[in-house]
């Protein structure tokens, strides 16, 4: 069975069209509705480079121990032979590739580029490290537009969804043999901000094309926006990020406005790259033959709790997307919504079971289809007993380790989905 992971920046659990009728996903709907979505998916740190760490080890952050920004311990060839992706390429044969944000090179003495430069392409290129992990390798982020494509260094200006979407299909249409499974992780940069303009909406740039569809929106505050004096006050710190983020972004009504409709607009770019790339599938008629997985690496506050940014154990920032296309999924359970506490640890043993892959020793979650397929639908390898001779998690512990001079304080929580 093929794998396709689509993994945007920055989007939490409920800024889809399914939970908010004002944002426009019709792809994601559609795809849920052939699927399952899971409502109260989470991840275990909340903070892009830990989380995507995360998903690829199938660990928590304490145990791949990837605390450093841009040069990270799971990246590291002995450690990335735990991971889903080596153990798909090196064990079972994958053609696997990567498209997109990436954060991390192999070794911390690498050099890397400039934001949104080009590291490598299709492992011709010498920076970034991902190269030797993937037969494909385009790694691109920082911006919302680039001048020219910056693996090629041809072509005129591009959205970077729109970028993400034509490598994509380049890979699902180029790869060299169609009878071999691929798995393939489009990771979306946008809608992730991008620099510090305290100008309203100019940390999000969209296409014009999306946001003319929310001209006539308006966008209803967090019922928590206005309630900062009544956080710990550790978070409270005058030299504390959330509080500066929420400043930079929604300090007025008109900065809050324009940074939601610019940010939905770029959500609707990623949905409709979504919708062209599992039409690609169907074209190819491997649709029918492929896992697709929608999440995403961490929530955002936007305004809740007086806070921007994520890293909090607070549910605007821990809570993200998860939807699951799953071609073994019974007739009863395909459109469902799904209430269980899955976490994005679990992802890695997800993989693999789809491609028959025996886990690693060192990943700490499950495997979600646990909560979806009979049992007599496993693979004879695996070793996690039925949601009803193993009842599925209730609770789980997050993590926050960072503490950055006191501009991120370090948190830890029990969360319990009651």
């Amino acid at each position: 069975m093929n794998i396709l992971i689509l993994y945007p920046d920055d989007w939490r659990h409920d800024s889809i069209g399914s939970e908010k009728p004002y944002v426009l996903t019709p792809h994601l709907n559609q795809l849920a509705k052939e699927g399952i979505r899971f409502t109260h998916n989470a991840v275990t740190t909340s903070v892009c480079w830990m989380s995507r760490a995360s998903m690829f080890m199938g660990q928590y952050a304490s145990r791949h121990k990837s605390y450093k920004l841009k040069c990270s311990k799971f990246a590291q060839e002995e450690n990335w032979k735990h991971s889903w992706a080596y153990m798909l390429k090196e064990k079972a044969g994958y053609y696997v590739g990567h498209i997109g944000k990436w954060q991390y090179w192999d070794s911390p003495k690498s050099t890397r580029g400039g934001s949104g430069s080009s590291k490598t392409s299709s492992k011709t290129g010498t920076q970034g490290g991902g190269d030797s992990f993937f037969d494909v390798w385009n790694a691109f982020e920082g911006q919302h537009w680039y001048k020219k494509d910056p693996i090629t260094g041809n072509g005129t200006k591009i959205h970077a969804t729109d970028l993400a979407k034509q490598k994509a299909m380049e890979f699902i249409s180029s790869r060299p043999n169609k009878d071999q499974p691929f798995a393939l992780t489009v990771a979306f940069y946008p809608p992730k901000p991008i620099g510090l303009s305290r100008e309203p909406g100019r940390q999000f740039e969209p296409t014009n094309e999306t946001r003319a569809l929310y001209d006539n929106v308006t966008i209803p505050e967090h019922e928590s926006m206005h309630t900062y004096s009544s956080l710990p006050k550790f978070l409270q710190h005058s030299r504390s990020e959330a509080p500066n983020r929420f400043y930079e972004r929604y300090r007025t009504s008109d900065h809050y406005q324009e940074s939601m409709k610019n940010y939905y607009a770029l959500i609707t770019g990623v949905d409709q790259a979504c919708g062209e790339i599992i039409k690609k599938l169907k074209d190819e008629g491997i649709y029918n033959n492929t896992m697709i997985i929608f999440t995403t690496d961490n929530g955002m506050f936007h305004g809740a709790h007086g806070l921007g940014g994520k890293w909090y154990p607070y549910q605007e920032s821990i809570r993200v997307p998860l939807i699951i296309y799953d071609p073994r999924m019974p007739q009863d359970q395909i459109g469902r919504l799904n209430d269980s506490l899955t976490l994005n640890i679990d992802l890695a043993e997800t993989i693999l079971g789809a491609a028959s892959v025996k886990p690693d020793d060192l990943m700490q979650g499950r495997d979600i289809s646990d909560l979806y397929l009979p049992s007599n639908e496993k693979n004879n390898y695996h070793s996690t007993a039925s949601v009803k001779m193993q009842p599925w998690r209730e609770d789980f512990f997050y993590e926050f380790q960072y503490d950055h001079n006191k501009l991120i304080p370090s948190s830890t929580a029990l969360f319990r989905k009651d």
